[in-house]
Order: C-alpha cells, then sequence, then structure tokens
C-alpha cells in the first residue's frame, strides 16, 4: 500500500469523525442550509479542499519523521534480499519451500 493512499484514508477517517461530532454545534443553522449551499457552494469547497489537502500533507509529514513513509519499500527489500539467499538462509529455504508449495517442516 502507498504512502499517501494511507495518509488520505486517515485524513477521510478524522475528518468524518469532526463532521460527525461537530455537526451537532451547528442545529441553529439547519433553517438555512439550502440559503448557504446555494450562495456558498464554491468557498465551502475550496475551504474544504485545503483542509483537506492540509491534513494529508501534516500526516504524510509525521509519518516521514516517523520513518514509517517508505516502509513498504524497505519491507519489500527486505524481503527480496532474503528470498534471495542473504541473511538467514534457513528463512530463505523455508521461503523457496512454500513458494513451491512444499510445506514440511
Amino acid at each position: 500500500m502507498h504512502p499517501w493512499k494511507v495518509s488520505v484514508g486517515v485524513t477521510v477517517a478524522v475528518t468524518a469523525l469532526a463532521v460527525f461530532f461537530g455537526a451537532s454545534h451547528f442545529d441553529y443553522l439547519a433553517p438555512y442550509r439550502r440559503v448557504i449551499v446555494t450562495e456558498y457552494w464554491w468557498p465551502i469547497t475550496l475551504y474544504a479542499g485545503a483542509a483537506f489537502l492540509t491534513v494529508v500533507i501534516a500526516v504524510a509529514g509525521i509519518l516521514r519523521s516517523l520513518g514509517l513513509y517508505d516502509i513498504g519499500r524497505k519491507v519489500d527489500l527486505a524481503e527480496r534480499s532474503v528470498r534471495r539467499g542473504d541473511g538467514d538462509p534457513d528463512l530463505a529455504r523455508r521461503l523457496a519451500e512454500q513458494e513451491q508449495g512444499d510445506f514440511t517442516d
């Protein structure tokens, strides 16, 4: 899975939770919902997109600072090196047996 997909997924989940829990504070605007959406749809969309992009970039920055941004690539590189026979020879043998369908001890 690509890191940007994780960032977008986390952003969508956080945004959905914020909207769900924050919507109750704006009940007084319910009678004006249609007017607000028809008159101010463009600025609302623009600001929502900017907020979404900001949160995605922030999550990606946090993941990068923690060293988790490139974890998929690092794991793939480690797996390929083990399958080549570098490192633990017993693990490489067992992976080769697994690929052939031989699951004996």
